[in-house]
């Protein structure tokens, strides 16, 4: 599979949100190693959830702490504390990890809902991961490798500019030897057509379907009743700026989403 050296040069950015939940810290070494297969920079975003801390601010919120089962009363100045310290704990982590690898890394904060805050922070990246809220990784208590997490990888294949940057990072992981299963959703006979001439990778099983992939339903309904390890969609800013949408995917996954602008 041959890929022009422009197509390549415009995925130089990877944002991947990051938020409270422990278990996308475990996602982030395998992040730092796709950036570093793309020789993209990293940026992780924290999402301080705001919806969190209103909680805690009502007067039958309480926490129940494990083994005894106690309970106690929720602080909002003890959650953003506790936030904070969580932050800087992964800031230090993508630090750290980047180095390892010799990727530029940078990292922020935002407060407010979650998909509504990433996408509103996006604009200056080219391709932007996003887990489901409760996302596990297949080995929770080690870091997963990037090959435990892709596979199956299933692309959404439309011919347009983004497609082919996603087709890009679909080849740098081929080329890796991460990438073992493919499936591929096209739009009509000739996307398929285009797509097989495209994606000729050894090693890698390659399956084909075509899709109404313009109907955000369509893309559910397969994602529920079939196995993913990542999904790739070629994202327009129609699609950016439809932060409902985006959760509907999310909440079918479970598994990790890249939008690739």
């Amino acid at each position: 599979m041959t890929m022009n050296s422009e197509t390549e040069k415009t995925i130089n950015r990877i944002l991947v949100s990051l938020d409270f939940d422990s278990s996308s810290s475990s996602f982030v070494e395998s992040m730092v190693k796709l950036a570093s297969q793309l020789d993209a920079e990293l940026c992780g975003l924290f999402i301080e959830d705001s919806e969190l801390q209103q909680v805690a601010n009502l007067p039958f919120s309480r926490e129940i702490t494990f083994p005894l089962a106690h309970t106690r009363e929720l602080n909002s100045d003890q959650i953003a504390r506790h936030l904070k310290q969580h932050a800087e704990a992964m800031r230090e982590m993508m630090k750290n990890l980047s180095q390892l690898s010799n990727v530029a890394c940078s990292f922020k904060t935002a407060k407010g809902p979650r998909i509504e805050s990433v996408l509103s922070e996006s604009y200056d990246f080219q391709v932007v991961v996003l887990l489901p809220e409760k996302y596990s990784s297949l080995t929770a208590k080690r870091p997963a490798r990037l090959e435990e997490i892709i596979n199956p990888t299933v692309l959404l294949y439309d011919g347009s500019e983004q497609a082919q940057k996603s087709a890009y990072i679909v080849k740098a992981l081929a080329d890796k030897g991460e990438l073992h299963q493919l499936k591929i959703l096209t739009l009509d006979y000739d996307s398929e057509v285009l797509a097989k001439q495209r994606f000729t990778f050894e090693n890698v099983n390659i399956d084909y379907q075509r899709i109404n992939a313009y109907e955000i339903s369509s893309i559910i309904a397969l994602l529920e009743t079939q196995k993913t390890g990542l999904l790739i969609l070629p994202a327009e800013d129609k699609l950016i700026e439809q932060s409902e949408q985006i959760r509907k995917i999310l909440d079918a996954l479970k598994c990790p989403l890249l939008l690739v602008r």
